[in-house]
């Protein structure tokens, strides 16, 4: 009676193993936490965990994806519109750029009109395929919204989703 009650709680032991291991939300997807990371360039740093109980659009960017240049521009004058004259944020853009070149990347800026405190050059490397990985960047460039407490709560979100959710 010992064996088959052992083989039963054993049983039932990884059935509720394997469902809470696959229940989890995927890194880089609605409803799972943001993956951490840590941006430099030379006048600032940018660490994901440090913005804790703000609201983030974090949207990665590229000239070579149409789409996600004509969004950088909508989500820059969004930030812009409903930031304050005191420089009070209602959310934090963070604009994180895929290009190859800087100076493409920076005359972009330059061009499109962009709030260049919110826009941050990763070009190629270990950082670049870092965040593609972890934000499943594969099969193109995205924006996540992400609430105060570090969870993604829309992909790709529309001027309206964030007014709403802000």
């Amino acid at each position: 009676m010992k064996k088959p009650m052992f083989i039963i709680v054993l049983f039932a032991a990884l059935i509720a193993l394997f469902t809470a291991a696959t229940d989890r939300a995927v890194d880089g997807a609605k409803g799972s936490k943001a993956p951490v990371f840590k941006i430099e360039r030379a006048d600032s740093l940018v660490q994901l965990d440090n913005l804790k109980g703000e609201w983030i659009l974090l949207q990665f960017w590229s000239s070579a994806d149409a789409s996600s240049r004509l969004a950088a521009k909508e989500y820059s004058r969004l930030h812009s519109a409903t930031t304050d004259s005191a420089g009070n944020e209602q959310f934090r853009h963070l604009a994180v750029n895929f290009d190859r070149s800087s100076s493409l990347f920076r005359e972009i800026v330059r061009r499109d009109g962009l709030n260049a405190k919110s826009q941050f050059y990763v070009g190629d490397g270990q950082m670049r395929s870092s965040l593609a990985r972890n934000y499943h960047l594969e099969s193109g460039m995205k924006a996540f919204l992400i609430n105060p407490d570090g969870q993604i709560v829309a992909v790709n979100p529309s001027a309206r989703t964030i007014r709403e959710a802000i």
